[in-house]
């Protein structure tokens, strides 16, 4: 009924939680003494994490605040555990009594407050944390959970970061996740693992989905990032003119796009392709499929010309052959650590940062085309695109699309962040167009303010970008993830409100970032969500989106699982340009599924919507998989 008559009291109820999201959970809250709506929720752990339990008024326990957790929190003891309280299986209990002044187990790194019934006590439910390793494993040694400790003589200098987790927050493990400071410190981490059997894995910001880092079911891995690293010389940052009258530039692997754009756009360069968001590391971002929204560009790795790299036995070279650098790029840590790359860079005189959106008078090929076409200026060749939609000037270079289906129905709404360069450019357009004149004071602006996260506490948002990816975003103090975990019981209206939200942000986002440093990026913030994207031809584009929007209008009258934000897709322009590409060299369509897995009855709920569309995609329309979003 709300999809088809926007004054009814669903959606009514939906646009008052829009501008109060915040107070809204705190006053829910606070009238039901804490406990969220209850919901029955089965017992389903097939996918090895069970699903969040309710707290019921009147339960027996319910004083002790019953919480599930996901699969990195509370869970069994590791393998060598024989009880809920011995865990590391030495045969003196480590678990079991609640500290009543703190208000939470005793024994904080290895218990943790897991309720089972018919506990009676708050001492009953200190059960062992599952990452309660046995110190002879990786995931157990303390000199990886604590490297900056001097009591346990790390052999090496390294930030202990807890235990990988990728930013989606739906693949937790108990891998140590270490940020060691130099090559010294890598190349010794290196040698203490090789002595003892341990694997090192490599992992950037955290953005790549699944386990492409580690799926944390081997206690012998432990994840070593380049959050805290220093490279030397050039390799920290440089930048060169070549013969041909273009510009290299010379960047530590652990920065983020935000480290190197701070430094080569107020010299007016830019890489030919880039993400929406800065919070990606350069590292990551060349061992991986990573792609922007350009019309003419392919994947970021390919404009690498040459690395500095580690091997396993702590050697140290650098890559500058083509053939070789196909193996490199792409390359998913597989090779060894990649520890500084050189990028082509480009010139731009002029940048224009804008947004376009338009209700679509239908949901057909035609009018779709005709937004790509036409409304977003799209710079692509004809004799690769279906004949809908007409002709357009083609004077973008650069555009990112979102579709809200959920608030749509029949006449959805379609925004494109675009951009124009150089002689393209809007003659009228009334925002930045060339380098602000104070670009140095906003970089530091924003790479200078603090932000806390639930886990680490206080830091910079430069240090969190580049530790654990985009740093989270706070309502009133409170994680946008956490309001949402809070709103199950209003899965519906909740999936308007955020579907139009997204909707409404990217004109202010990227008006904001363009004015202030106007260098292509608009976000710096996000909260974690859920992406899967797939490849496809261009002409099976509007059917890859029309599946999407059917699974996601179709999820409207379910109880499990609504989708709560915009579908997403962008082109790209692949080059043969490396060996493990997931796709040929040619123009692709990339379609991507987003949405916040909080307001999920269960964690399989929302895999069951996800896998319908994947399968719909790779059967029906022979999609190719993004390696780093699935």
């Amino acid at each position: 009924q709300a999809r088809s008559h926007p004054s009814t009291p669903t959606h009514a109820r939906a646009m008052a939680c829009k501008g109060a999201i915040a107070l809204a959970f705190g006053l829910f809250a606070a009238a039901s003494g804490g406990l969220a709506a209850a919901e029955d929720v089965a017992e389903t752990c097939a996918d090895g994490s069970c699903p969040a339990q309710k707290a019921r008024p009147g339960q027996a326990g319910v004083n002790l605040m019953q919480r599930a957790y996901m699969q990195s929190e509370l869970g069994q003891a590791s393998d060598t555990s024989g009880t809920d309280y011995d865990c590391d299986d030495d045969g003196v209990p480590d678990c079991g009594k609640w500290d009543y002044t703190m208000s939470m187990c005793n024994n904080q790194l290895m218990c943790g407050h897991r309720y089972k019934f018919p506990d009676g006590t708050l001492d009953q439910s200190c059960r062992c944390r599952r990452c309660a390793a046995s110190p002879r494993t990786a995931q157990g040694d303390p000199k990886f959970l604590s490297p900056e400790d001097p009591k346990v003589e790390a052999p090496f200098k390294a930030l202990g970061w807890g235990t990988f987790k990728n930013w989606a927050d739906h693949m937790n493990t108990c891998a140590p996740w270490i940020m060691p400071k130099d090559d010294g410190d890598i190349r010794s981490l290196l040698v203490y693992a090789r002595e003892r059997g341990y694997k090192v894995r490599i992992s950037g910001a955290g953005h790549s989905a699944g386990g492409i880092v580690t799926d944390g079911k081997d206690d012998s891995v432990v994840v070593m990032s380049l959050a805290e690293y220093t490279a030397s010389g050039e390799w920290e940052f440089g930048i060169k003119d070549m013969p041909d009258g273009s510009k290299r530039a010379t960047a530590n692997a652990g920065w983020t796009q935000f480290h190197l754009y701070e430094r080569v756009r107020p010299l007016g360069f830019f890489l030919p392709a880039q993400t929406a968001g800065y919070f990606f590391s350069l590292g990551g971002i060349v061992a991986n499929s990573v792609h922007g929204g350009s019309y003419k560009a392919g994947f970021v790795h390919g404009y690498a010309t040459r690395m500095r790299v580690m091997h396993y036995d702590g050697t140290v070279r650098i890559v500058d052959d083509e053939e070789e650098m196909r193996y490199w790029r792409c390359s998913f840590g597989l090779l060894g650590i990649i520890l500084g790359i050189e990028f082509q860079l480009e010139k731009r005189e002029a940048l224009q940062m804008y947004s376009v959106d338009r209700k679509l008078d239908s949901w057909s090929s035609e009018e779709f085309w005709k937004f790509i076409k036409q409304d977003a200026e799209a710079d692509m060749p004809s004799e690769i695109l279906p004949a809908d939609g007409g002709a357009g000037t083609r004077k973008a270079w650069n555009g990112e699309f979102f579709a809200d289906f959920i608030n749509g129905g029949e006449t959805p709404k379609i925004a494109v962040y675009a951009q124009k360069a150089n002689s393209s450019v809007d003659e009228n357009f009334g925002g930045q167009l060339g380098i602000p004149e104070d670009i140095h004071e906003q970089y530091a602006t924003i790479k200078n303010r603090g932000v806390t996260d639930g886990w680490h506490g206080q830091m910079s948002w430069g240090e969190a970008a580049r530790r654990d990816g985009s740093p989270p975003i706070k309502i009133m103090g409170m994680g946008v993830n956490d309001i949402l975990e809070g709103m199950k019981g209003l899965k519906g209206p909740m999936a308007h409100v955020m579907s139009d939200a997204a909707m409404t942000s990217i004109p202010r986002l990227a008006r904001a970032l363009g004015n202030k440093v106007n260098d292509g990026f608009f976000l710096t913030h996000a909260p974690a969500a859920l992406a899967a994207a797939y490849f496809v031809a261009p002409d099976k584009a509007f059917a890859a989106m029309d599946f999407l929007r059917k699974v996601q209008m179709e999820s409207l009258d379910s109880k499990e699982f609504v989708w709560n934000l915009p579908g997403e897709f962008r082109f790209i322009n692949v080059q043969d340009t490396a060996v493990l590409q997931p796709i040929p060299k040619g123009i692709w369509f990339n379609a991507q599924m987003i949405s916040f897995a909080d307001l999920a009855k269960t964690h399989q709920a929302w895999k069951k919507d996800f896998k319908k569309v994947e399968d719909f995609w790779v059967k029906e329309l022979k999609a190719q998989p993004h390696m780093g979003k699935l």
